[in-house]
């Protein structure tokens, strides 16, 4: 039987098995890798001068067949010196520390090179080999460096230990991966037959990895979207053509769903251990987010504690989910997010956000670059990444944060107090702007190259000040500002055509945003490295703007599935009221008797969506008595997930319920209330964004499609989104009214449902 070849970096290997201590995350300057990366080049050039012969960044790779599995070893040394008739492999460490204070000490800094040292060795059939550890100091450019001779006994000795420590946890993987996969085989779609549609959605999605694509599928509410996609996900890995699935949600809720979809292939006798992850802050255990040793006991000793965890979960061949983590987690005192990312390269399914793969401030860019061929890539909820794209890709800073910040450091830090005065003195300018347009906002395509120049300053010398000034009344500002122009700035790298700057002047605030109005090309960059997307969602309509904001082109596959449900089982109509601004007073009354007159029509829970808190408001308080029969709910401008919770059990629990809500909220999008849990949906106005200065930035910049893309598509979608509320299962059924004369144009007809018959 041919043996399982796994493949793993000299880097991970050597770190997952020797590195121990604490995590500390305490600040550290981000020059600091940048400065490393520049200081192996340094010394790399000048080992290129002094040395006959020197090679740097050798790829060196080797394979070791161990009882159940071949383990291939793979990176790049530094540097390979050779000295006459000596062969020396060289690692480079780049350091702030005085080298007087620097000796040998460190055996981790050694493992590496001398691992590097025995591939070499073998490969070049040398008895003993001399490893060189280089200590470059970035302050004074000063390097110091120690030799060690290593026989190829000591370095087989050395590397055989780390295999064997290493093995323990492969072995579990291995065995894993062979049941998962004769699981995979066996396993057959979970329900009696597919529902309409689905079978057709199941083998676009196969098909989508087997050729490493790009996928569009607008499949309607209902037709089993989590099952159609993630069983032929689980197909393609158990045929060899993926390794990992990534499905990403927005919502936590589309999570559950995942997960459940999960549990219920593996009750048909799936063997598969996936993960969710969840957000650092909600899953922290300590009283704030400290990630280091003095302030955080689950930061102690991690890196020595968690490998026993991860042993035992790596036994779990099931759904690995925040309790368990939590579990796990208080038991053993270690950080429950850390634990969850290491866990990543153990499961076969990951549940997350979108910003893990897409959002380069906190995206796990070593999975996509290492292994992006290796994935299915399902995005729930297709939709919502259009927004959540520019958001990830644009960046904000307010005037007021400098402001504070100036008095804060004024007489205390003149050289950083110098540079936010001079930052602060760019957004009265811009402010004046504002009030010589005698406009609000405004925005152009230039770059603010004169604010970037002030920003860098302010990077360079906080970064300092930072690692000095840690107990400062004014040290957590000061932080929060700094993140927010290294965001900024991050972002400005990216700026291009599809971009603007904006400045709005709101009373006492002023923002500057480098906006990002087309997110597509970012997106694509993600989606080219992993061959194998899916984008899907009920609402993904009309498909054309979709793939082309979401890095779709004539390449990308696309499916628009009809709706399964019998379409004289759900009734919508249209009531052609005026819902426009100026109009809302004089309708307000005809609105309230046709809702009433559509709760009577049959009894039961009804959500009524309004386009704004102030229309509902408004709505609320011109009733002049209770609907008969009916409790009433109204969504609050502030409700946590408690509240929430609470809103919706009352539709789980009971009967005759009907909830105020907002279209596009928490309630409109997500939940998920099957059966006569709800029946009926009215949905006040077409779902128009409020207008912006985005929405008009969106506008421009699509020209002819301009105003589609800018309020109506997304409006629309909010609509489409709180009408498949009421239809959840195929045995549901339900009705919905329209309120609003625009649907009954051409243009309004053409973006809804065919089965919804609207005439």
């Amino acid at each position: 039987m041919n043996k399982e070849v796994i493949r793993e970096s000299v880097r991970g290997l050597v770190e997952f098995i020797l590195k121990s201590g604490s995590i500390d995350s305490r600040f550290s300057t981000s020059k600091r890798a940048v400065e490393g990366i520049r200081a192996h080049q340094k010394l790399q050039k000048s080992n290129e001068e002094i040395f006959d012969k020197y090679e740097r960044e050798v790829y060196l790779s080797n394979e070791f067949e161990l009882e159940d599995f071949i383990l291939k070893i793979d990176g790049r040394a530094d540097g390979i010196i050779y000295e006459e008739s000596k062969v020396i492999i060289e690692e480079i460490k780049s350091t702030y520390r005085p080298l007087l204070e620097i000796d040998d000490s460190n055996e981790l800094h050694w493992a590496q090179a001398k691992v590097y040292g025995y591939i070499y060795s073998v490969q070049n059939k040398l008895d003993s080999i001399e490893i060189q550890l280089s200590y470059y100091q970035l302050e004074s450019n000063e390097v110091k460096s120690f030799r060690r001779n290593y026989t190829i006994q000591e370095l087989n000795d050395f590397l055989n230990e780390i295999i064997q420590g290493y093995e323990k946890y492969v072995v579990l993987s291995v065995n894993h991966r062979e049941n998962r996969n004769r699981s995979i085989k066996k396993l057959q779609f979970p329900f009696k037959s597919y529902r309409e549609g689905q079978l057709k959605l199941a083998r676009a999605v196969y098909g989508t990895m087997r050729d490493g694509k790009l996928l569009f599928a607008q499949a309607p509410t209902g037709i089993g979207k989590t099952i159609s996609t993630i069983f032929p996900s689980i197909k393609s890995v158990g045929e060899g053509i993926k390794e990992k699935i990534f499905y990403l949600t927005a919502k936590t809720v589309n999570s559950q769903v995942a997960e459940n979809t999960l549990n219920i292939l593996r009750e048909e006798g799936l063997k598969f251990r996936s993960i969710t992850l969840t957000a650092k802050q909600k899953v922290c255990l300590n009283d704030k987010v400290s990630c280091n040793p003095d302030e955080c006991k689950y930061a102690v000793d991690y890196y020595d504690k968690s490998k026993d965890v991860i042993y035992s979960l790596l036994k779990e061949c099931g759904n690995i989910d925040r309790e368990l983590i939590l579990k796990l987690a208080k038991e053993n005192e270690i950080c429950p997010f850390e634990l969850s990312l290491d866990m990543i390269n153990w499961c076969d399914g990951v549940i997350c956000d979108y910003n893990y793969i897409f959002d380069r401030r906190v995206g796990l860019k070593r999975v996509v670059e290492d292994m992006g061929d290796e994935i299915a890539l399902l995005i729930d909820e297709g939709h919502n990444l259009v927004d959540r794209g520019r958001s990830m890709y644009s960046a904000t800073l307010n005037k007021s944060k400098f402001l504070e910040m100036r008095r804060e450091l004024k007489g205390k830090v003149p050289n950083l107090y110098n540079v936010v005065n001079k930052i602060n003195a760019y957004f009265v300018t811009v402010r004046r702007e504002c009030e010589s347009r005698e406009q609000n906002s405004y925005y152009e395509k230039e770059a603010p190259k004169e604010l970037y120049k002030y920003l860098r300053i302010f990077i360079g010398e906080s970064e300092e000040l930072l690692v000095k000034l840690k107990g400062e009344p004014y040290y957590d500002e000061l932080l929060d500002l700094y993140f927010d122009i290294n965001k900024f700035v991050g972002v400005s790298e990216y700026y291009g055509d599809e971009y603007v700057t904006y400045v709005e002047n709101d009373y006492n605030e002023v923002s500057i945003t480098l906006f990002c109005i087309n997110p597509a090309d970012k997106i694509k960059a993600i989606t080219d490295k992993i061959k194998g997307t899916v984008i899907f969602s009920a609402t993904l309509s009309p498909i054309d703007y979709y793939i082309e904001l979401l890095g779709g082109n004539e390449d990308s596959y696309r499916l628009r599935l009809k709706s399964p449900f019998d379409s004289s089982k759900f009734d919508a109509n249209v009531h052609p009221a005026n819902t426009r601004f100026r109009f809302r007073e004089k309708t307000i009354k005809d609105i309230e008797d046709k809702i009433r007159e559509f709760l009577q029509e049959r009894k039961g829970n009804s959500l009524i969506f309004f386009p704004s808190y102030d229309y509902l408001d408004m709505f609320i308080k011109n009733i002049n008595k209770e609907f008969d029969g009916y409790k009433m709910l109204v969504q609050e401008r502030e409700m946590n997930e408690e509240d929430k919770e609470r809103f919706i059990s009352e539709f789980r629990e009971n009967n005759n319920m009907v909830g105020f809500a907002v279209l596009g909220g928490i309630f409109s999008e997500g939940i998920d209330l099957p059966g006569d849990m709800l029946i009926g949906t009215v949905v006040v106005g077409v779902g128009y964004p409020q207008i912006s200065i985005e929405r008009e930035i969106i506008k421009d910049y699509f020209e002819g499609k301009g105003y589609d893309y800018a309020y109506i598509y997304p409006g629309i979608n909010k609509v489409l989104q709180a009408v498949g509320r009421v239809i959840r299962t195929e045995e549901d059924e339900g009705k919905a009214l329209l309120v609003d004369d625009r649907y009954l144009t051409s243009k309004y007809k053409s973006l809804l449902p065919r089965e919804w018959d609207i005439n």
